[in-house]
């Protein structure tokens, strides 16, 4: 897997404790046709985050898309995909989410992480890495 830092959403960005935007908004560029509809994305945790508690915890990554930007954030964001990360998952760290982009993305994409916990729970100490790529390698 070859990462290209125009393409990525994060690098180390963490630890997130709520709710937060990537660092980064990548242009993928006029239309939903060529290069973009093979694009993969990719989020992985290094290091694993800390879970502490008994009660469940879980990390929702949010793919959206805009047609226009301004200032690093995005001008009237649409949602396209939702990925729900365990808590197992979260505490295991490496690659939490690996999916093709969908069809209908608009000219810029961007993420939203946002963690839930369940009452007296918290993560802790994990950093996220998040791009496309043309194809994501079974293991990363």
């Amino acid at each position: 897997m070859i990462l290209d830092k125009q393409n990525m959403f994060s690098q180390a960005q963490g630890p997130i404790s709520a709710t937060a935007a990537a660092t980064n908004i990548v242009d993928l560029g006029p239309g939903d046709t060529g290069p973009s509809e093979r694009l993969s994305l990719f989020v992985t945790a290094d290091p694993p985050f800390t879970v502490t508690g008994v009660n469940a915890a879980t990390i929702t990554v949010e793919l959206q898309t805009a047609d226009a930007q301004a200032a690093g954030v995005l001008t009237s964001p649409a949602t396209v995909a939702s990925f729900l990360v365990t808590k197992d998952a979260i505490q295991a760290g490496g690659k939490l989410v690996a999916a093709r982009l969908p069809h209908g993305m608009k000219r810029y994409a961007g993420l939203n992480y946002t963690v839930t916990t369940g009452a007296s729970t918290t993560i802790a100490a994990g950093k996220l890495t998040a791009g496309l790529v043309y194809d994501v390698e079974a293991s990363l």
